[in-house]
């Protein structure tokens, strides 16, 4: 049966931080395999940040939360040469397949065992979500940063998977999925990282499915199925599920149910040089 409880958003105090961090590593790992062919926003956010960097193909790039790789081919065009960094050594090793990057290193990104000021670029693609302290993220990819580099980072934020939180809020009042940061508390992040000078933009994105259940095996397939805290509720049934895909069809449209994805888009670049 499909768990209640979809998709992580980024969590203001965890009371185990490292086992959530653990459990997130676990769930991205297993879904390594099936990752990319469910990756339908994630490879269209991607895309839409990278073109926001510099395609000079020059300098040191570092992606931070690099998943299996599947973009990797395309940075040669932003790069002579990348890092790439994940939390998950499943999603590690499917990139590491690719033999592109000079090195993959597995860290947390709010501490990320790299020399300062050692990369012109920065490249990070819906990861910042999953983690409990962005700003701590936030100040790793600037100490990373090397004077007059560029970073460009994108992240879910509040709005995201709104129709699916008005289904559930029909059926009980159990937390199903939980509030992501707002761009107000993402822009608040970078307030004490004076040495970049910051832009953001949010834009929305929505994905089509044909039944809820479509929506909740893509959202398990890319491993997005942790949420800290979370305790058994029993609400796994197929009644439940029933109930729930009744209270979703007030959404449906000729391509289908929608679900909406708040995506914020984050530049940043380093004083000096």
């Amino acid at each position: 049966m499909m768990a209640s409880s979809l998709v992580t958003p980024v969590l203001p105090e965890l009371q185990d931080e490292a086992q959530f961090l653990k459990q997130v590593a676990a769930s991205f790992g297993k879904a390594s395999n099936s990752y990319l062919a469910a990756a339908r926003l994630q490879q269209q956010v991607a895309r839409d940040a990278l073109e926001l960097l510099a395609t000079d193909a020059t300098g040191r790039l570092l992606d931070v939360g690099c998943g299996p790789g599947w973009i990797h081919p395309e940075l040669s065009r932003y790069c002579a040469a990348f890092t790439a960094v994940d939390l998950s050594e499943g999603m590690l090793s499917k990139a590491r397949t690719q033999q592109l990057a000079t090195d993959y290193i597995q860290a947390d990104a709010a501490a990320l065992p790299l020399a300062a000021a050692q990369f012109d670029k920065l490249f990070s693609s819906l990861m910042l979500q999953w983690c409990p302290k962005p700003a701590a993220v936030l100040s790793e990819m600037a100490r990373v940063l090397a004077p007059g580099g560029q970073l460009v980072v994108s992240t879910l934020v509040q709005g995201t998977l709104t129709e699916l939180q008005g289904a559930f809020a029909t059926l009980d009042q159990h937390p199903h999925i939980q509030p992501f940061l707002t761009e107000q508390q993402l822009i608040a992040a970078t307030g004490n990282l004076a040495d970049i000078s910051w832009q953001f933009e949010q834009r929305s994105y929505r994905l089509f499915y044909p039944d809820v259940q479509s929506l909740a095996r893509e959202l398990k397939a890319l491993g997005a199925n942790q949420v800290a805290g979370r305790r058994p509720s029993g609400l796994t049934g197929k009644g439940y599920w029933q109930k729930l895909a009744a209270a979703y069809e007030q959404h449906r449209c000729q391509q289908g149910i929608p679900a909406t994805y708040q995506v914020l888009f984050i530049r940043g670049a380093k004083h000096g040089r």
